[in-house]
């Protein structure tokens, strides 16, 4: 169970690393309890009971496994839910404008000039990485807002066949890259707010394949290869969210 009292950063991170473990063994051990309980259902005999009390019984502790490792399933899950809820509002409070309305318009007014700077450079043929790695935070904060668009509008698709193999930019990476320097430059619980949820971003997507495989094993609607798919499938969203560098 996770709350926002207390030092909010280490709430994050210890949230984060709560949904590691529960991927890494919570969810593990469960589906273990599952297979050995259907074992037991499958295999069951007792010499005193009919062929049909028998398949009655072995029915029953099917379904009595199936619906205990439902509840505890529906259970993990809304613990990851509220762990991962806790990750991104601790992260939007720290990145969020500090102070009043003349404080706030006055860190518009950085950032817009920033941002000034900062597209005259890339206009001129400064690239993306070299841009963030020098920047201050007013900067990281007006390349958090104004890249993707910039870049969008940089790489338009061109006509005929020579859009057949174009690519849009990916804006997630592009500001995944500026928040990761973002979180170097603030304060360092500002900072390890921000860098908890950039690892909840790299985790979750793996996660999510892993409960959605095990839910089909609990609910009786997988197929034989299923494990094996929700594996490949985890494996690929942990490859598709880890951190890459902007082009």
């Amino acid at each position: 169970m996770f709350t926002l009292t207390g030092p909010n950063h280490i709430d994050a991170g210890a949230a984060v690393h709560r949904l590691t473990e529960t991927r890494k063994t919570d969810l593990a051990a469960l589906r273990r309890r599952l297979s050995d309980a259907l074992a037991a259902a499958h295999t069951f005999h007792d010499p005193d009971l009919t062929d049909e009390a028998t398949n009655k019984r072995r029915a029953d502790m099917a379904r009595a496994a199936r619906e205990q490792a439902a509840a505890d399933l529906d259970r993990i899950e809304a613990q990851a839910n509220q762990a991962a809820a806790l990750v991104r509002t601790v992260a939007d409070r720290a990145t969020a404008p500090a102070g009043g309305a003349a404080e706030q318009l006055l860190a518009e007014t950085r950032q817009a000039r920033a941002w000034d700077r900062a597209r005259a450079l890339l206009d001129a043929g400064r690239t993306v990485p070299d841009i963030i790695d020098g920047a201050d935070a007013d900067t990281l904060y007006a390349l958090r807002a104004e890249l993707p668009a910039y870049l969008a509008a940089r790489h338009t698709k061109p006509q005929g066949l020579a859009g057949a193999e174009f690519t849009e930019p990916d804006p997630a990476r592009v500001v995944h890259r500026v928040e990761r320097a973002l979180a170097d430059r603030l304060p360092a619980e500002q900072g390890a707010a921000l860098r908890a949820r950039l690892n909840l971003d790299a985790i979750e997507p793996g996660l999510r394949e892993t409960l959605a495989g095990l839910r089909r094993e609990v609910d009786g609607t997988a197929d034989p290869g299923n494990a094996l798919r929700s594996a490949v499938a985890a494996r690929l969203a942990d490859q598709q969210a880890a951190p890459l560098s902007a082009a």
